[in-house]
């Protein structure tokens, strides 16, 4: 039930706000869908909201801001960047990042290696600037 509660607070008071900055940023809406069932882990509902930042969220901002630093890349990223897609589930081929349909996925397994924002953000930066 911890866990539960976690990610209901996650989606009221914090999702909306990463959601905003994101549009922000961008100066489009981009639709962000997260798989919520999957996310969280068994007694780790008191790092859930940090987790959820720093493995989801806070990578794909400085990604972002990285790429959006022009209007030619601005528009790049509004014509080919329409979806964030967020799953818990990871997939067999251990690929978590992937682009495909102007849709960014990520797949992975909430808990462990939190602290690899650097590393995300690299991948995300080099993913996406290949497939805008």
């Amino acid at each position: 039930m911890a866990e539960r509660r976690a990610i209901a607070q996650y989606q009221q008071n914090v999702f909306p706000g990463w959601q905003k900055k994101f549009n922000d940023l961008l100066g489009y809406p981009l639709e962000i869908e997260v798989d919520w069932p999957t996310m969280g882990e068994e007694g780790l509902a008191h790092l859930f909201e940090w987790g959820m930042n720093v493995i989801y969220f806070e990578p794909l901002m400085l990604a972002l801001q990285d790429i959006a630093v022009d209007d030619f890349s601005k528009q790049a990223l509004r014509d080919g960047f329409k979806k964030y897609f967020v799953s818990g589930v990871e997939p067999e081929n251990r690929v978590f990042f992937s682009f495909s349909d102007k849709t960014l996925f990520y797949r992975l397994k909430f808990g462990g290696n939190e602290n690899d924002i650097p590393d995300r953000k690299a991948r995300l930066v080099q993913l996406l600037e290949k497939n805008l």
